[in-house]
């Protein structure tokens, strides 16, 4: 194999580290160097996160749940203002009262009406109501926790995007270990060709090369198709086009060693970055207001109320006369017994409570257990690629010798191919193996719920 197949380590200085994959992993790429610039259509994991979060059919979602709540909070601050209600009514009674007292000179006081009339508007302004300020608190805290609870959601879809970010570049890495072969294997046709008109080899040495390069370039357009087709999800998810001659490239702490890089586990003060956490916040805010709502409900409102109206009788019950009135005055409201109603709600909010601690410890657990599993396969895929250095470099040198006795005679086609297999096989599994290594990096800081950057 030629020195163009050989891995070449780069690296680029900028704000955070750089890792330009197709340069980093791959084969055949410009070399970048600590005063390059990244090109100008590389595309980072980590906007590419932002952006899936960005134009996620949720994402509106924030916008409406603040409307939602700025709509209720204004219906709660207009209780200050008076409520006028306009009423009427129409009745006739069957016995109404009488005075059978007979005045001077045999005048009888006359009986009121049966049929009775009364349309009037009532006014209603509040003076004092201590529910008031505990469910504006109570909205705000319900708005907090919407938002939270969305933020968790549309979290998830920087896991989608780490697998297709990352199923791209696996492609990518198996590709052109595939076209190095390929390439080396165009070059032993021609060698089987002279051999095969010179009459010193059989034609089926030409046809063993033949075959194997359609199986290489079968492979290669099977890899193609399925980049294509994580690209496609890749371009949806981002809601962003992905150019055939973009770079995929990771920054900052997923591009360097683990251990450098790598948070406190679950369970500690330093580790609640994930926002669900935010989420068992919120929540308990929420339960903290609806407890204080609760315990103000059985507290004393007062208010200012009056009533003018116009029907028969007024406000003399022995009139038979349609005639107009007018009452005012203050009104007292206090539920000193409701059979203990509010302590059961409350209850229920300390249950509730109970819920959300429960939910965030078994969430806990399931994130301290992925991030266990995940650093056990960061270290197993270090190790592995320690071994792939030599294996690479023995399977090299293997090809080598075999290409030169190849050249010479020495050796028939299915040798060779058997050689160059192998080298190949050793090739693939260590570029899989860096891909595999750099995903499971970014798949712990999203576990933990850290920024790829």
């Amino acid at each position: 194999m030629t020195h163009h197949t050989s891995v070449t380590h780069r690296r680029v200085a900028s704000s955070g580290t750089l890792l330009a994959l197709s340069g980093l992993l791959f084969v055949g790429t410009p070399a970048l160097t600590a005063q390059s610039e990244p090109p100008a259509d590389t595309l980072y994991l980590d906007l590419l996160q932002h952006a899936a979060e960005r134009t996620d059919r949720r994402a509106p979602q924030l916008e409406l749940l603040t409307q939602q709540s700025a709509l209720r909070l204004t219906n709660i601050r207009i209780e200050r203002r008076p409520s006028i209600v306009a009423s009427g009514s129409a009745q006739y009674l069957s016995d109404v009262p009488s005075i059978g007292i007979v005045l001077p000179g045999g005048v009888l006081i006359p009986r009121p009406a049966n049929e009775q009339y009364d349309s009037y508007l009532s006014v209603r302004q509040p003076l004092y109501d201590p529910t008031r300020a505990r469910r504006v608190a109570v909205e705000s805290a319900q708005q907090a926790e919407g938002a939270a609870r969305l933020a968790a959601a549309v979290w998830q879809q920087r896991s989608l995007v780490n697998d297709a970010f990352f199923a791209v570049l696996m492609r990518d890495a198996q590709r052109r270990a595939l076209d190095a072969a390929i390439q080396d294997l165009e070059s032993r046709r021609s060698v089987a060709a002279m051999r095969v008109t010179a009459g010193t080899a059989l034609s089926s040495e030409m046809l063993l090369v033949e075959a194997e390069l359609s199986r290489r370039t079968q492979a290669r357009h099977e890899l193609e198709a399925e980049r294509d087709a994580a690209v496609e999800v890749l371009a949806a998810l981002s809601g962003q086009s992905v150019p055939a001659t973009a770079v995929l490239a990771v920054r900052g702490p997923a591009a360097s060693a683990p251990v450098a890089m790598a948070p406190a586990m679950p369970g500690g003060s330093a580790d609640r970055a994930r926002p669900e956490y935010a989420q068992f916040d919120r929540a308990r805010d929420l339960i903290t207001a609806r407890r204080e709502a609760l315990a103000a409900q059985d507290l004393p409102r007062l208010s200012l109320v009056g009533r003018t109206g116009y029907g028969r009788p007024g406000l003399n019950p022995l009139g038979r006369n349609f005639d107009s009135y007018l009452l005012a005055g203050v009104q007292l409201e206090w539920n000193l017994w409701n059979w203990r109603r509010t302590n059961r709600e409350a209850e229920v909010q300390s249950l509730q409570a109970d819920i959300v601690a429960s939910d965030e410890g078994a969430f806990s657990e399931t994130v301290r257990r992925a991030a266990i599993m995940e650093r056990g396969r960061m270290t197993a895929l270090e190790r592995g690629l320690q071994d792939d250095e030599a294996i690479v470099s023995l399977r090299e040198r293997i090809l080598q010798e075999t290409r030169l006795r190849y050249d010479e005679g020495e050796v028939n086609s299915a040798d060779y191919i058997a050689r160059l297999t192998e080298q190949l096989t050793a090739q693939l599994e260590q570029a899989t193996r860096r891909v595999r290594l750099l995903e499971s990096r970014a798949r712990y800081l999203t576990i933990l719920g850290r920024e790829v950057r």
